[in-house]
């Protein structure tokens, strides 16, 4: 989603899970995705990150006081790398401890240095031949579209159970589906999503999706109209709605558009259809 994704507080344990099934309603958790470890090489302490996605991401060091960015690196998918080093003058927990309290680290899916938008791509609407959908929430909607990273999200009135098609081929690259919840702002990691990258390097979510309601899995490749989900009431929200956005690097959306609306914004309230 990362998105589906800000920064997030380091620990100094060694954290050794893995991506597997989850229980009903079970907190997702980052370490299934990059896990961040210390290591002794010779004599340095070393903190190591290693990415479990399919997808490369950017792990962003700051400096906690200021949130002022230390570094940038570039993470390959299924890869791992040093992100830190430091001399072993001092005992290891304490290194680990003054790393932790002046610095945090997090990632995004993703790195600018790999997208590179398509800007002429015409999109298919995500949902199911023959029938027309309303918009309940556009570019800019002041609900909860204000944001850098749904800025240019489109919520469309799909019911619970209703098929969600893909707008757009690539590879799936996230698949959370085992939420049951629904409600107010706390509930916003609780959203059942299908995340797909595009060969631009950009990054498309399904967001809001029914429990169990993912008919793809990680590292399957989909097409374009493709069936892949249904329709839900999870996360955060007040009713059952399609969540679609499509973001570059740093969980920045970015405007799209649609076949047969070339060029055209999608507005609230008004009912559109899949022409292609």
């Amino acid at each position: 989603m990362k998105i589906y994704y800000s920064i997030i507080l380091l620990t100094v344990v060694i954290v050794q899970n893995s991506y597997g099934q989850k229980a009903k309603n079970e907190p997702f958790s980052y370490d299934d995705e990059i896990e961040f470890y210390w290591k002794t090489e010779n004599d340095s302490l070393v903190l190591k990150a290693k990415n479990k996605l399919l997808i490369p991401t950017e792990i962003i060091i700051r400096e906690r006081k200021t949130n002022n960015e230390v570094q940038s690196i570039l993470l390959k998918a299924k890869d791992s790398i040093t992100i830190v080093s430091r001399v072993r003058n001092k005992p290891d927990t304490l290194i680990a401890k003054q790393f932790n309290k002046r610095l945090k680290i997090g990632y995004y899916y993703g790195h600018k240095s790999l997208i590179n938008p398509d800007t002429t791509y015409q999109y298919r609407l995500p949902f199911q031949k023959g029938k027309k959908y309303a918009v309940s929430q556009g570019f800019r909607g002041k609900s909860s579209h204000s944001k850098t990273s749904s800025l240019y999200a489109i919520d469309f009135q799909l019911d619970i159970g209703e098929p969600v098609h893909a707008a757009r081929e690539g590879l799936v690259v996230q698949v959370i589906d085992w939420y049951t919840e629904h409600g107010d702002r706390s509930f916003i990691k609780k959203a059942n999503k299908i995340v797909v990258l595009h060969s631009d390097g950009t990054i498309a979510s399904y967001v809001h999706l029914d429990y169990k309601g993912s008919f793809v899995k990680i590292g399957e490749y989909i097409t374009k109209g493709q069936k892949i989900g249904t329709s839900g009431l999870t996360g955060f929200t007040r009713g059952p709605h399609l969540h679609f956005v499509v973001r570059k690097e740093r969980d920045i959306a970015i405007p799209i558009y649609f076949e047969g609306y070339k060029k055209k914004e999608l507005k609230r309230r008004k009912r559109y259809k899949v022409k292609n």
